[in-house]
């Protein structure tokens, strides 16, 4: 999955069998950061406030 944050610079892609987010810039392609997350993330929404982002998963049960 991926999601497009507010102001278009980012991209935040979910790698679903690797356990992280990568987030990549938008003009260059290169990415910026990964996020290990744990379980088996898929789901990625960003919420109108700036900074907030919504990650859904499968494979962590707590």
């Amino acid at each position: 999955m991926i999601a497009v944050s507010a102001d278009g610079t980012q991209l935040w892609i979910s790698n679903r069998y690797g356990g992280t987010v990568s987030v990549i810039n938008a003009r260059t392609g290169r990415r910026i950061a990964l996020i290990r997350t744990g379980g088996r993330p898929h789901g990625l929404a960003f919420f109108p406030q700036p900074g907030r982002l919504s990650l859904g998963h499968n494979g962590i049960y707590r």
